[in-house]
């Protein structure tokens, strides 16, 4: 079995001989067929590709004018690429396909026919059959590919069917030109009706000119335009009249046949064309027999959401509507509808649009569009309403910290040098006990110096009362005082270079085990002891949730040392007095708790909540953010 190319012979070239097909081949017979499927081609509508229709005549065309075929195929460029569907095979049940469509991608890849000779086909390969395929070309590029199966015969006559083969391809070149200019004058068309419909104010002048333009270019005897008015179709413009008697028996006809094609959604066609076979075309029957058996063709006039009217198109009885007729008008129908229905909305009351407007709505919200969407806000709506009703407890938080409710400070005495410590910071203290020892030698050299002279003034003041002179005495008597006084002053001074704690409590600051020997002035705080059994709560409150803070009111603490207790306490005092630290203003609250914990130490920081009564939990949630909404719409001016 071989496989071997053919190049085609030039269209030009000798016509090939007549044993190759069914009797002579007439010029006037192609002409005829030619001329039919020129039809047809003006009856598409497709204007962008070859139509499944065309494709199947002009293939069943081709397979009858040539004898010897055994099955052919048309196949679109890229359905033969990929090998897929035929657009049309002829005849419809056979063998071979699968060689039909090797064989038509080869011819498309190089471009040009193709002839493979000595193939087999049929149930084990036992029929012979050569196969010819070749593209057909419209301005240098394919739009189809043909492959034939014929039975074997000569190299020339294989010649000569690729050669019909390719004239058959300047037919289909025309029908797709005369198909694309139909195409092209059916768009001009619909493009100026538009215009006009748009160009009138009022849909009865834009119904008008539409019916005048579709009864000038189908050629109809009458067509009609009705718009719904409730349920019933009111007639609403008639070609060539521009008056009409609404209560004549021709203009209930022609509702009633529009009635008709509306209620069933379907465009009706009287007589031959059949829409589907449970379609009621009464009226259309008596309207045509009430005017002598026309042809009649009603398409519903589809708006945006509904069907607001219907055309109707009569034509004499020997001019039928023709599938591309039909087509072409409910295009325009299509298009012509919208326009129509926006010329009806303007012409409105503002009453009735409101009414409109608020049908929608209700339908938006109350239909079945966007189902999930309303689903979830409705849940999101009825979660609100029950955070609106259900109360809960709001707690205010701040930060906390303990302080003690006593904080003794320890003071160096006077001017002097640090000598001993014996605590820091964080110690425990009994009262009494030794916290830390100035250097004293300076003052027990104040005090040597002042017992000296203490001692040589005595010894003066005896000599004096020795000798009785009172006047000696007196000024000696002074300077004792004196001196005993600088003495007791220096003892008082060395006994306080000792310092004690006041009482029984924790070093709260201070530590001077680093500082031995460092110089030290007098008032210079040296140590803070604060009491073991006494603290308070201080609450730092940021100035947004002052308010309603009063004394009294419970709170909850918990110290971040100790995150799994919980210390309860009571408002004491709100300072008044907003302080600004850290690039934010928050008011002091001072708290005592409940049960004094000696596990507690001063300077511990925490979190604390204080209960602010009963409110609702939407409230509870979002009146901090509405409040700062607030107060920036203020600032801006709002």
């Amino acid at each position: 079995m071989s496989n071997r190319s053919l190049v085609t012979p030039p269209l030009g070239s000798d016509k090939p001989s007549d044993s190759y097909v069914d009797g002579p081949v007439e010029v006037a017979a192609l002409k005829r067929e030619g001329e039919s499927l020129s039809e047809s081609g003006r009856n598409s509508t497709n204007t962008s590709s070859l139509s499944a229709d065309m494709g199947h005549r002009w293939l069943a065309w081709q397979c009858r004018m040539i004898s010897g075929i055994i099955r052919g195929a048309l196949y679109l460029p890229a359905d033969a690429q990929r090998q897929g569907q035929a657009l049309s095979i002829w005849p419809e049940v056979g063998d071979g396909e699968s060689l039909l469509i090797e064989t038509a991608n080869q011819a498309l890849l190089k471009n040009r026919g193709v002839v493979r000779s000595h193939q087999h086909y049929g149930p084990e390969k036992q029929r012979a059959c050569e196969l010819l395929a070749c593209p057909l070309l419209v301005d240098q590029k394919p739009v189809a590919v043909v492959a034939v199966m014929i039975s074997p015969r000569s190299e020339a006559q294989q010649r000569a069917v690729l050669q019909l083969l390719q004239w058959g391809g300047l037919w289909m070149e025309t029908l797709l030109q005369q198909q694309l200019a139909a195409d092209q004058q059916a768009g001009a068309f619909s493009l100026t009706a538009m215009t006009a419909i748009l160009g009138h104010s009022s849909s009865h002048e834009a119904a008008i000119e539409t019916v005048n333009q579709l009864a000038e270019h189908f050629g109809c005897e009458r067509v009609s335009i009705g718009f719904r008015c409730g349920l019933p179709i009111r007639l609403q413009a008639i070609s060539h009249m521009a008056r009409f008697d609404s209560r004549t028996q021709l203009v209930r006809k022609v509702e009633a046949a529009m009635e008709e094609a509306v209620d069933q959604r379907v465009t009706m066609v009287y007589p031959s064309i059949k829409v589907r076979d449970s379609a009621v075309s009464r009226a259309h029957v008596e309207l045509a027999e009430h005017h002598n058996a026309m042809a009649i063709c009603t398409i519903p006039l589809r708006g945006r959401t509904h069907i607001i009217g219907a055309i109707t198109l009569e034509r004499s009885g020997n001019e039928p509507f023709e599938k591309a007729t039909i087509a072409l008008c409910q295009s325009l129908a299509n298009l012509a509808g919208p326009a129509l229905e926006l010329k009806q909305r303007e012409e409105r009351s503002s009453l009735s649009k409101g009414v409109e407007a608020l049908r929608g709505m209700a339908a938006s919200v109350f239909g079945t569009g966007y189902l999930k969407s309303k689903v979830g806000v409705l849940s999101a709506l009825l979660v609100l309403a029950l955070l609106s009703v259900v109360e809960g407890t709001y707690e205010m938080t701040s930060t906390a910290r303990i302080e003690g409710a006593v904080r003794q400070v320890l003071a160096a005495p006077q001017n002097g040098y640090v000598k001993q410590a014996e605590v820091r910071a964080g110690d425990l203290v009994e009262a009494g006990q030794l916290i830390a020892v100035l250097d004293d030698r300076d003052l027990q050299l104040q005090r040597q110096k002042w017992q000296s002279e203490y001692n040589k003034v005595r010894a003066e003041y005896q000599d004096a009362l020795a000798k009785r002179e009172r006047v000696e005495l007196s000024v000696l008597r002074a300077q004792l005082d004196q001196v005993s006084a600088e003495i007791r002053l220096v003892e008082e001074q060395l006994k306080r270079t000792e310092l004690h704690a006041p009482f029984d409590g924790v070093v709260v600051s201070g530590d001077l085990s680093q500082s031995l020997g460092a110089p030290v002035e007098t008032g210079q705080v040296l140590y803070e002891i604060a009491p073991l059994e006494s603290y308070r709560v201080v609450l730092e409150v940021d100035e947004e949730n002052a308010a309603g803070l009063e004394k009294g009111k419970a709170g909850h603490l918990v110290i971040a040392a100790m995150p799994g207790t919980t210390f309860g306490f009571v408002i004491d005092q709100v300072v008044p007095v907003a302080i600004s630290q850290d690039n934010r203003n928050f008011f002091r609250v001072e708290a005592s708790l409940d049960e004094p914990e000696s596990s507690l130490r001063p300077g511990m920081r925490g979190v604390a909540k204080v209960d602010m009564g009963q409110h609702s939990l939407l409230w509870n949630w979002t009146h901090s953010t509405v409040n700062r909404i607030r107060l920036w719409l203020w600032t801006a001016g709002w």
